[in-house]
This record gives structure tokens, sequence and C-alpha cells, in this order.
């Protein structure tokens, strides 16, 4: 479906049946007859002809009276090509000023300019293609065999080399694998053609740092990324709105300098080795900032578990100046060992390689519980994510009240999620999950403003609460 606003391109039987829907008095019966035959017309829905404007109006106007008359299955056919606003309309009954909201983002929040840090499906070959110019043999091999495979997802590659990782060093649990995947004497065959053991330790190795160069790549791309309009308006309203918190899978400090940069006081909720008093940016009144998947900033020992904090702003300034490299691989300081970013990369078994973090997800609990409204920002709910999805679910379950505005460009992520949610939730009504559709950088600013919200509703609520008092208080 590729359906195009204008008025250019409108046929006669269109401007015909948009002159019936326009008229005051007219019947409901064909009110309905006129949305559908516009809706069924093939030459709309692939664009060749026009679709007026004013269809869009009067179908935010008429939506209640038409939904009485028409299966659910027609109405989403008709929401899909009607309800082209930049929003759903009971966004209109938000009020972020008078409303306890929590942020969950995701990449798709940093990709707006001047972010500009690729989505985890732009990322791999995004990657790929600037580790080419490294000049790496082991870096553009594995450059080659993605292109040749049409691999362009990091999450699988991250699994598998997770994977290959552990079945190198347990050379019992790659045969069983072998078993399971292929015939029960197949790991033999496979032996006895190669002459030589099933796992190549050396394989493993060349993977590990090719991921260390990807790793690199990856941090050269989110360390100065500056924040976009969506950071900035989020950080204007949680300094206004103490209640508020945010939640993000995203390694990049965007949000965190945002906050820095209009003073607000925040805490990871995560405890560091180096952070004494007077270096913690953190106090009792401080903004909750829940990074699940790790940050930039983070640095971890395997040796001595302990967890390191750099100063993101100094990191940032020194590496853009070039006075300093951005530690990928650092020694630590209280053991000799090897500290590295403390980061969750984008694969299906998440917290099986960062330990530290897993207090953060009670942490994040809490905070989907706590909120009236949870604001998702780029976030697509994938499979990979399943406890983020759990959390909402739990939170929005126990609250009836709570809902879910999703900003996402794509339309088709919101009903995907609409669906997660129904298929999971017995009962559950999907208009609670809302969607604004355009630019998170450019709606997200004019969202947590008001400049969506329908001041006619707090009246209509004012008064209601007045009625409800003036009657309480009548004499008997």
């Amino acid at each position: 479906m590729a359906v195009r606003l204008g008025t250019e391109r409108i046929s006669g039987m269109q401007q015909h049946y948009l002159e019936i829907a326009q008229k005051g008095d007219v019947p409901i019966r064909m009110l309905v007859d006129a949305f559908r035959t516009v809706a069924d017309d093939d030459d709309i829905l692939s664009g060749e002809e026009q679709l007026h404007p004013d269809w869009i109006t009067l179908y935010s106007t008429r939506r209640s009276i038409i939904s009485e008359l028409i299966p659910d299955k027609y109405l989403q056919e008709m929401d899909n090509i009607f309800n082209l606003m930049p929003f759903d309309l009971d966004v209109e009954l938000i009020n972020p000023a008078k409303t306890k909201i929590c942020f969950l983002l995701g990449a798709g929040a940093s990709r707006p300019a001047p972010s500009g840090i690729p989505t985890v499906k732009e990322l791999l070959p995004d990657l790929l293609k600037r580790a080419r110019r490294l000049d790496r043999e082991e870096v553009t091999k594995l450059a080659e065999f993605c292109d040749d495979t049409r691999i362009n997802n990091i999450e699988d590659l991250l699994t598998a080399a997770q994977i290959s990782e552990f079945c190198g060093r347990n050379p019992t649990i790659m045969q069983l694998v072998a078993f399971l995947l292929f015939r029960e004497d197949s790991t033999e065959r496979l032996q006895r053609r190669s002459r030589r053991p099933l796992v190549d330790v050396s394989s493993i190795a060349f993977l590990q740092d090719t991921l260390q160069v990807l790793f690199g790549l990856l941090s050269d791309r989110m360390l100065p990324a500056e924040p976009n309009k969506g950071h900035k308006a989020i950080a204007k309203y949680v300094k206004t709105n103490s209640s508020a918190s945010v939640i993000t899978t995203n390694y990049d400090c965007c949000i965190d300098r945002a906050l820095i940069e209009l003073g607000v006081s925040y805490s990871y909720n995560l405890d560091f080795a180096n952070e004494t008093e007077g270096t913690s940016r953190s106090s009792d009144s401080s903004m909750t900032l829940v990074k699940l998947h790790g940050s930039l900033n983070w640095f971890y020992c395997d040796a001595c578990q302990t967890v390191h904090l750099v100063d993101i702003e100094k990191t940032v300034r020194d590496y853009i100046d070039d006075q300093a490299m951005y530690p990928v691989i650092g020694v630590c300081k209280n053991c000799g060992g090897q500290r590295r970013g403390l980061l969750v990369p984008p694969l299906a078994m998440k917290f099986d390689v960062a330990p530290p973090l897993n207090p953060l997800i009670e942490k994040a609990t809490n905070c989907f519980a706590d909120a009236d409204i949870i604001v998702v920002v780029g976030f697509s709910f994938a499979d990979a994510d399943l406890y983020i999805s759990r959390m909402v679910s739990k939170a929005i379950q126990a609250n009836d009240l709570a809902k879910v505005v999703l900003f996402d460009p794509d339309r088709g992520v919101i009903e995907k999620v609409r669906s997660k949610f129904k298929a999971r939730i017995l009962e559950f009504d999907d208009t609670r999950i809302l969607g604004v559709y355009e630019d998170c950088a450019e709606t997200l600013p004019k969202f947590l403003a008001g400049e969506f919200h329908k001041k006619d509703q707090d009246k209509e609520d004012q008064n209601t609460e007045n009625r409800v008092v003036a009657t309480s208080d009548a004499p008997l």
C-alpha cells in the first residue's frame, strides 16, 4: 500500500464520495459506504490516484460513528488508510506535564541527526563497509563472507561468535551440537575428512580479534555522537519532572550528555569501584538513568570483577582532539588484568556476558511499574529483547490505566507491537498502545512540550471534578 495525499490527481468518483461524507446530515450508512468505497479503491491504494487530505480530517471526527457499524478487521484497514495523522488521536488526551513518564530508548532514538548512529539493522553493513578500509585480511574475509551469504544482522554474527567461543573451549559441547543438528555420525565423518580436531582454536582467536576490531569501529562511530533534539527534549522534561526516569538499551552517551548540558543530576544505579563522594553525579534526588546494555563510559575487569566509570565529557573531548585514544581494552589498575567496555552485544543470550548489569533489570522493572505512561522511542520490541517486553507487559497488566506511546516512523512496527501484546495478555485492549509516526527528533519535543495535548480535555476534567466536589458539598 502506498497511499499518497494530494489534490492534483483526484478522480470524479472520489470527489463525489467526499462531498457525500462532508454533508452534516448524511445518513450513517451512506457515510460508511463512502469511506469503504474509497478505502477499497485500487488506484488510491497503489498511489496512482491521490487521497484528498480532507478524508483524514473527516475520518478523525467520524471514526467513532463508523466503528459502530463495521467489524474491527475492516476498521483496522480503514485506520491504515485514513488515520495518517502524525499520531493516534488518543495521544491528544495525554498531558505530559501531569503524567508520570518512564522513557524507554532504543537504537532509533539515536538515529536522527546530529547523533547519526545506525540502528541494529543498519549496524553490521555499516561496520563491515568501514572495516574494509582497514585493509586487514581477516576482517576483509569476514566482510566478504557476510556479503556472499547475505548476512546483514549483527545479532546473528555476534550470537554465532559467542557460541563458537564457547564450543572452542568445550570440544564435547561441539560434538553434541553436531549430533543434535546433523546425523549421528556427522562428527566422526567431519573429523575423518579434515584429519584434524573439529574445533580450530586458531579460528576462535581470529574471530575474537576480528570482533575486537569491529567494536573499535563501533566506539569510533558512537563516541563523538552529539545529542539530537529528542535527547535534549527528554533532558528538558526530566529537569522539571523529577519523577520521570529513563531506561535505554543504547551504548552511546547522547542522553547522558544531554542531561549534563542542562545540569540534571542523574544516577546510573550501578556501583563503580572508582566512585567516591564528590565524584558522583548521583544524589538522593537524582533522576534515574538505567542503561540496560551498558555504556561507552563503563569498563569491567573479568579478573577482579570491578566496574570502572570514566568521565564521558573528558573522554569525548580528548578523543576528538586526538589527545587520548579510546581504551577498547585497558589495564586494570586494581589487579593488572584486562578492562573491557561493559557492553552487552546485540545477541540472543545477553546477560550471560555481563553479570554486573543484572541488578539493573530490577531497577528497570520498578521504573516501568511506577509509570503512568511508558514513552518508547526507537525501540521495536524485537525477540532478542524479550525480557524487556515482559517487563513492560507486566507493568501495564498491573496498572489498568497505564499506556504505552511508541515513537516510530514505521507504522508497521507499532502494529506488530500491538499484536504481540494482545496475543500475550488476556483480553488486552490494544488501544492502550498509541503511536506517533514521524521523526522522533521532531515529534518527541512537541509531545513533551504539550503541543499534541488537547487543552479542552483539561478543562473538561476540571469541570467534572468541580461538579463532583459541588455535589459532595451539597446539603442532604
